[in-house]
């Protein structure tokens, strides 16, 4: 710096002085004075130049270095003799200060150069001879001035090569904090003791839509600007509050922040105080996020935990807290409706899970669209619903119910009307218990479904069996047949009447459960493969369960689940054998597979009535049962055994 600042003026007017007072005082020649004056000029416009446009400092460290140099040598051998000792003295003093900010060795090359020069000068061109023992001390001041200025060099450069590593240390530590800062994924904002931005890391400039040059220096307020969701109202700045309790401050929920461009974020944040060694605060750090994914899943979480996920309706938690707080005499009267679907389980069974739920979501559907929109409808079970109305009567509760059973009746799912029965009661009075009167609702319905339930699942059993008429056509006459062969079986058995109308239903019902087979395995042409096989086996077991959901046909329901066990138990589904399977299965099975040999199928034609008989006589004792193969032959057909 003292280079920059002192030697270019001097170099500059020693050229312009030199030049004029040896030309017009010492009237030397004019080549000599001009000369001198240019390597003078010369030497102080490189150092000007070198200053301002070289950037890298050992490069411009060497480059001064050997300037300084060449301008000691000109004084030696040019203007010694003009500017005299002290003057030179002055000059070399200054350039020993100003290689204090130099490299050592770069030192060493100037103040070697210096000596050298000095005493050649002295021995070679004493231009003042009387004075001998003047600058004989001169060289000796000069030789002990640059050892104590090397040795205050030397520990001033350790000095400062200590400060050096401890600021670069800093340097690297802050430069460290700022990367951090960078790379953090949550924005920071630095606010300064005014309550001014002085720092904003990349997402921090992202959510707010303020890059750090704009925003530095600007209030907080306008950078960082909070309103409530739903009030739209300003959120108090949560550094004022910092500043003033010196506490960390979190936001209030709800909290959306509007960015520069208008676009708008819901945001969560901490507000924290920087304090100095007194306990001041001396700025403030804001972290915040986008909240926008959280918040989604939030509500994804609050969604299922309240919602039926079939349906969408509410759950029995949601339908809980609501009545706790609808439970009030503003509401009164509060009506509770509870409501049941028929024959969901036999749905399922003989259609699968999947027309099952669309059952349910029809039902579903219905009753929202038939309920007001401060109604709590929710499904507390499979096949159950309860229908919370605030301030309603119970006059318009039945009138509802009756709607909503309109509506259902209107309905079919896979051929199959749709029923539920329902049981209502209301609070009249803030004094009566809630779940006393839910509980009341809930037996209102099941008295009503007991009622209902004979009636309703028949009619469902029956649909499922002119469903299975259309899949399948000549299951119809099939079914038919095999029922009057279980009539004529059973009275040649000597049967009662009553089991001989067993025999009749179940004849007709044997095949119920393949309403739940693929209809591709039903009018395969070719042969079943083990998969299909294995599927058409369980159209006993689905009967079994589609007739014990229902009064009438229970206790047929086990003809059904065995008319394909053989008597060699080699049958389906539980193997049994010989007189473990149930008499009135074996007489089915007869039934069932005379008529599927004398009938036509996709498969294969039908055999004549002979063939058919011959079959059953050589399998007696293999897959019938002997006796009745018998009875069958000799009685029903008229044919010998």
């Amino acid at each position: 710096y003292l280079i920059e600042i002192f030697l270019f003026p001097v170099m500059l007017f020693g050229a312009v002085a030199g030049f004029v007072f040896r030309y017009w005082i010492l009237q030397e020649k004019l080549s000599q004075c001009l000369v001198d004056s240019l390597i003078l000029l010369i030497l102080g416009i490189l150092l000007f130049s070198f200053s301002r446009v070289i950037k890298n400092e050992d490069l411009k460290s060497n480059l001064f270095s050997v300037i300084l140099a060449l301008f000691q040598i000109f004084l030696i051998f040019r203007l010694y003799y003009l500017i005299g000792p002290t003057i030179w003295t002055a000059c070399f003093i200054l350039i020993i200060i100003s290689m204090l900010r130099m490299k050592k060795t770069m030192m060493i090359i100037l103040l070697t150069t210096t000596i050298f020069m000095v005493v050649y000068n002295v021995i070679t061109k004493m231009p003042f001879q009387m004075n001998l023992v003047y600058h004989i001390s001169q060289i000796i001041s000069i030789t002990v001035f640059s050892l104590v200025v090397t040795s205050i060099y030397s520990i001033i450069a350790n000095k400062f090569n200590k400060i050096y590593e401890q600021f670069h240390i800093i340097n690297l530590d802050k430069k460290k904090y700022q990367l951090t800062l960078q790379s953090v994924g949550d924005g920071i904002i630095s606010i300064d003791r005014n309550g001014n931005v002085d720092f904003m890391n990349p997402i921090a400039q992202q959510l707010t839509g303020w890059n750090i040059k704009d925003a530095y220096g600007k209030p907080f307020e306008l950078v960082f600007d909070i309103v409530n969701e739903f009030t739209r109202e300003k959120i108090e700045n949560p550094v004022k509050k910092v500043f003033e309790t010196k506490k960390i401050i979190e936001l209030a929920n709800h909290t959306v922040l509007i960015s520069k461009n208008g676009s708008e974020k819901p945001v969560e944040d901490t507000a924290a105080p920087i304090l100095d060694d007194f306990d001041n605060v001396i700025g403030v750090v804001l972290v915040f996020r986008d909240y926008s994914e959280k918040k989604e899943k939030r509500k994804q979480i609050e969604y299922v935990s309240y919602h039926d996920p079939l349906t969408g309706l509410y759950n029995r938690r949601f339908f809980d807290e609501e009545l706790r707080r609808i439970d009030t005499i503003r509401n009164l009267p509060i009506s509770v409706i509870y409501a049941d679907i028929n024959g969901l389980k036999t749905i399922n069974d003989a259609f699968g899970h999947h027309h099952g739920d669309f059952l349910i979501k029809t039902f579903a559907e219905i009753i929202k669209k038939e309920c007001r929109g401060d109604d709590i409808i929710a499904r507390t079970g499979g096949d159950e619903f309860i229908l919370l109305l605030p301030k309603t009567e119970s006059e318009f509760a039945e009138k509802l119910i009756e709607r909503i059973q309109d509506k259902i009746a209107k309905e079919r799912v896979m051929s199959v009307n749709i029923s539920a029965s329902f049981g209502y009661e209301t609070k009249t009075d803030l004094s009566e218990d809630s779940d006393t009167i839910i509980r009341k609702a809930e037996d209102n319905m099941y008295h009503k479904k007991i009622r209902e339930k004979s009636d309703g699942n028949n009619s469902v059993v029956f649909s499922i069996l002119n469903s299975l008429y259309i899949k399948c056509p000549h299951e119809n006459n099939h079914s038919k047949n095999v029922s009057v062969l279980c009539e004529q079986i059973g009275r040649a058995c000597s049967l009662s009447e009553k089991d001989i109308n067993d025999l009749k239903t179940a004849g007709e019902f044997h095949d119920i459960g393949k309403i739940a087979v693929d209809k591709h395995i039903l009018h395969k042409k070719g042969e079943l493969e083990i998969s299909e096989w294995e599927q058409l086996k369980h159209h006993p077991e689905t009967g079994f369960r589609l007739l014990t959901t229902t009064n009438e046909f229970y206790h047929i329901a086990d003809y059904i689940l065995s008319h394909h066990e053989r008597w060699d138990g080699e049958g389906y589904p539980r193997r049994l054998k010989g007189d473990e399977i149930n008499f009135m299965s074996r007489i089915i099975f007869i039934a069932d597979s005379y008529d599927d040999m004398i009938s036509d199928h996709v498969y294969r034609k039908a055999l004549t009535k002979e063939e058919a008989a011959h079959e059953i006589r050589i399998n007696a004792g293999k897959k019938y049962d002997p006796v009745l193969s018998r009875i069958f032959i000799e009685k029903v057909l008229g044919d010998k055994f």
